[in-house]
């Protein structure tokens, strides 16, 4: 059986040099590339323990901030929710077993 690859979300550093790309499979690694704590949680409007809630449990983003971080590090929105929801699956399923 083929195992299929988990989605990615391609992330550019633009300020480095040369710019870096980054493909995080989890939203942890997504945020951990994606500049600034501060960023996120001025984006999102909420505190930073919030921040580090999402962070840990992804499946607890609400679609708007899932949106709101999509425009913010400029990728796309399809992307960002197949990385969260694969990852929510998996932790679901770990939760199960």
């Amino acid at each position: 059986m083929t195992q299929i690859a988990a989605p990615t979300v391609a992330f550019t550093e633009p300020l480095t040099s040369p710019a870096r790309v980054h493909h995080p499979a989890t939203l942890a690694e997504l945020l951990e590339v994606a500049g600034t704590r501060k960023r996120i949680v001025e984006a999102w409007g909420v505190s930073a323990r919030t921040y580090d809630t999402r962070k840990r449990s992804p499946g607890t983003c609400t679609i708007g901030e899932l949106q709101q971080l999509a425009r913010v590090l400029n990728v796309s929105e399809e992307e960002l929710f197949a990385v969260v929801r694969t990852e929510a699956g998996q932790r679901a399923g770990a939760s199960q077993s």
